[in-house]
């Protein structure tokens, strides 16, 4: 499953990605975030362990991040069976910084049938996602 989505955030690339990783706040922003445990920092890396909230019902999600401060974020994620990878792109541009995402998922073989349903839904949350960074970092 492929998916690519962008956002303009009104605010200078370093303060967005800056607080794109600021990890324990992303339950501000990122809805479907219920507990964040960063398990190991360095310079450029960041391994989570996290609990999601997705359709009523709560998972563990454990992801490893690769940071090129503050152009990108490299992402590899797996929850119950589902991997993905993720690069999280910031770009500046006049009105701030353009945020851009391009995430490629393997669906287990039980949720394949659904391929079509689930990236609908994986892409309104993608998009909210992006839109209560947006509304977080413009009001900092």
């Amino acid at each position: 499953m492929h998916i690519e989505q962008s956002q303009i955030v009104k605010a200078p690339r370093e303060k967005v990605f800056q607080a794109w990783t600021d990890y324990e706040n992303w339950p501000r922003y990122f809805d479907f975030f219920t507990r964040i445990t960063v398990t190991e920092r360095t310079e450029n890396t960041a391994v989570l362990d996290t609990e999601v909230k997705m359709r009523g019902r709560k998972a563990r999600r454990t992801e490893r991040h690769v940071l090129t401060p503050p152009e990108r974020v490299e992402v590899e994620g797996e929850m119950e069976g589902m991997t993905n990878t993720s690069l999280w792109k910031f770009e500046p541009v006049s009105e701030g910084t353009l945020l851009t995402v391009v995430i490629e998922a393997r669906l287990p073989l039980r949720l394949r049938v659904l391929g079509p349903f689930v990236k609908r839904q994986f892409q309104a949350l993608v998009r909210e996602s992006m839109q209560g960074l947006a509304k977080y970092v413009e009001a900092k």
